[in-house]
């Protein structure tokens, strides 16, 4: 049975669906003509362009390589990577991602899409993975499967950061290392 008030509610739509056409048809008490513009319109129903919050990703990918067999490996910043915020469940929820590029100095900033804002505990939903190295790099091919968490770092003015600090890649193993099944397990490159 459905109950008065659910009545009283189509009743109530269909009254303002009604007036709604009216008034835009005749333009009646003006009301068009105040909110007539684009910005207007789109601010008065609550859409601004003008963005209400940022939440921003950063960290630094950093290789340890050696460039010859006498030095212990050094870490140094990769630039040109691609890297992905995944955010989401695995299971019957949708995956989000968004990807963004390291620049020079190995750092990248990722801004997360608005309808992510709303999550509260993302450090516990998204996380950041590498997933294409530039050929000039001697760190492998970062396809390992691994994902390195985010952590809040601030929050104020509207924006929220969260870092991966600093990510750390190993490097390819040399062509003496390869067996006839593939590299050996002990020299495996990737993400820590």
């Amino acid at each position: 049975m459905i109950s008065p008030f659910v009545g009283r509610m189509d009743l109530v739509k269909i009254i303002f669906l009604v007036f709604s056409v009216v008034v835009f048809v005749r333009g009646e008490d003006g009301l068009i003509e105040e909110v007539s513009s684009r910005d207007e319109v789109v601010q008065w129903a609550g859409y601004g362009e003008e963005k209400l919050s940022t939440v921003v990703i950063d960290g630094k990918l950093l290789c340890h390589a050696s460039f010859d067999h006498r030095t212990p490996p050094r870490p140094f910043p990769v630039s040109g990577a691609t890297v992905a915020v995944f955010c989401g469940r695995s299971g019957k929820t949708k995956r989000s991602w968004v990807r963004g590029s390291s620049n020079g100095h190995g750092q990248f900033i990722i801004d997360l899409p608005s309808h992510l804002h709303a999550i509260p505990n993302l450090e516990k939903i998204c996380q950041v993975k590498v997933l294409h190295l530039p050929k000039s790099s001697p760190c492998r091919h970062a396809f390992t499967g691994k994902h390195k968490a985010i952590e809040l770092t601030s929050i104020g003015e509207g924006i929220r950061t969260y870092t991966t600090h600093n990510i750390h890649l190993m490097p390819k193993p040399s062509p003496k290392q390869h067996t006839r099944h593939g590299p050996k397990r002990a020299h495996k490159a990737s993400a820590l």
